[in-house]
């Protein structure tokens, strides 16, 4: 899939989507919880990948005093965000409008794995965060859906990028992330029949994924591994390995006080 056809896609989906993202509001609940035990007190916090706010207005609550900007590819799901979210924005995860150093915390809910290059965007958020900001996230893994069957005619292809454990840690670790820690578990969600998942599936962007053919009244269990990750922006100074070497960066203010 290319950007205008996730673009359309979502923004399609966007009047039922909170009607249907039971996976993603509890995974975006395991996510805030995680962050309830961090000494982290933002001033600046980026939910990337908002699609209509959950995580966005659970960060407004648990960080008061933060500034929460809440940022998706879909203007559809924007426009139904739930609550007062003013620092709304559309923009490619791979092209983020921000300064660089701009975020204490970024937090991403089932949302990276729809970047056109997930290197480029785990880039893109080590830009935007602050030396020793924190950035976790979740994604679904490569083992989810294992054991379907697709429809006949369908493709068992993934249309997204699914990463494992090594795969993700070597992404946060070449984009210059500092101390990441990834960990997975795997979360069943059952359905009354083949119809009632697949119209789930049709809203969240799974059909994308896989779509069943079978008997309407059977019952069915999905899995999926959900893969969590944490990482922190690198130290000032600390070197960034790039394609043209490693590259060591510092902000005016640092080089000031350097000069003190």
């Amino acid at each position: 899939m290319n950007l205008a056809e996730i673009e359309h896609a979502f923004d399609r989906a966007a009047g039922r989507y909170s009607q249907h993202d039971v996976l993603e509001r509890e995974v975006g609940e395991r996510l805030l919880e995680r962050l309830s035990f961090s000494r982290l007190a933002p001033t600046r916090a980026l939910d990337l990948g908002s699609g209509t706010g959950r995580v966005s207005n659970g960060l407004r609550k648990q960080f008061p005093g933060a500034v929460v900007c809440a940022l998706d590819l879909s203007r559809g799901m924007l426009s139904r965000g739930l609550g007062p979210l003013p620092n709304r924005l559309q923009a490619d995860f791979c092209r983020l409008p921000f300064a660089s150093r701009s975020f204490d915390l970024v937090v991403s809910n089932f949302a990276l794995h729809w970047a056109l290059d997930f290197g480029l965007a785990m880039q893109e958020i080590r830009r935007v965060l602050k030396p020793l900001g924190m950035f976790v996230f979740s994604v679904p893994g490569v083992g989810s859906f294992r054991g379907l069957e697709v429809a006949e005619g369908q493709s068992a292809e993934m249309p997204v990028y699914m990463p494992d454990l090594q795969e993700l840690g070597d992404f946060l670790v070449s984009s210059g992330f500092a101390e990441p820690v990834m960990d997975s578990e795997v979360i069943t969600l059952s359905y009354p029949d083949v119809a009632a998942m697949n119209a789930e599936l049709a809203v969240t962007g799974g059909s994308g994924f896989v779509e069943l053919s079978a008997a309407a009244s059977q019952k069915l269990e999905l899995c999926y591994e959900v893969v969590y990750g944490t990482a922190f922006g690198p130290p000032e100074g600390q070197p960034i390995r790039t394609g043209e070497g490693e590259v060591a960066s510092f902000s005016v203010e640092a080089l000031k006080r350097s000069l003190k």
